[in-house]
């Protein structure tokens, strides 16, 4: 682990957090959390050997991002990635899904909420990353990793929403899926923008992750899986490793898909 480089997250206070935690930890020694949501401590204990900084700010509000990027403008430590995990993402419950909405009746504004959350804060965090990453020059590559999904390639399968007995339909709110798909028009643009500027930019795009969900949602889920399960956190933690290091050298513009062959089925 290189002891002078710093990567910042956002949404790292989610589920996923820990994780992604622990995969820019093999080549940071600081790492900046920003979420509106308090960090767990128990995060800061198990990562006792890196420097984590926790800063409360809502990544969708320009003035917060801004003033965040300028407390953090003179630290010594190089910065040299940004992970965007932050997004609005409905959750499953035993009741099924919470948010759902067909087409015919989606809301503006939570179509709007989630936009502003996944795609304008991405955009915002890669915006003040590459003027302040520039401005360093201390001759790191710089690194962006922006998580998708595979709803950022497919279409919701939203048959794995039913429950048997019941007749009330779940459908996976359009809103995800086109803030899904914008995540890799913006890793793509941003790939052949910072081409010649010492950076790179991808995209990591898991399938559906394993969080102790409904029995018949997670079979029915894994049944669209040809390795038949969901995917399990711990196992993207070697791949934000490799995509923010400089063992993913050469790979730019590029979504990453770690969904067990969904994709292709």
């Amino acid at each position: 682990m290189s002891k002078h480089k710093a990567a910042i997250l956002t949404g790292g206070s989610g589920f996923l957090g820990k994780h992604f935690i622990n995969g820019l930890s093999k080549n940071h020694q600081t790492i900046y959390i920003l979420d509106t949501k308090e960090l767990n401590k128990e995060i800061k204990n198990n990562f006792s050997t890196i420097d984590i900084q926790f800063f409360n700010v809502n990544v969708s509000e320009e003035k917060e991002v801004v003033n965040f990027f300028n407390s953090i403008v003179e630290n010594e430590i190089p910065l040299t990635t940004l992970l965007n995990a932050a997004a609005s993402n409905p959750s499953i419950n035993l009741d099924g899904m919470m948010d759902s909405s067909k087409f015919e009746d989606f809301k503006v504004l939570n179509f709007n909420s989630s936009l502003i959350n996944s795609l304008t804060g991405s955009a915002l965090m890669c915006r003040e990353f590459v003027k302040l990453a520039s401005i360093q020059n201390n001759g790191y590559e710089k690194l962006i990793l922006n998580i998708g999904s595979d709803l950022s390639v497919i279409a919701p399968d939203n048959r794995i929403y039913e429950k048997e007995g019941s007749s009330e339909e779940m459908f996976k709110p359009i809103e995800y899926s086109i803030s899904k798909h914008g995540i890799l028009g913006l890793t793509k643009y941003l790939a052949v923008y910072l081409a010649d500027k010492n950076f790179r930019v991808n995209t990591l795009s898991p399938t559906g992750v394993f969080n102790n969900q409904d029995k018949e949602f997670i079979k029915n889920f894994s049944n669209t899986v040809p390795h038949g399960r969901m995917l399990n956190p711990e196992e993207l933690v070697s791949h934000v490793s490799y995509l923010t290091s400089e063992d993913s050298k050469f790979l730019t513009g590029q979504n990453i898909l770690v969904d067990g062959g969904r994709s292709i089925w």
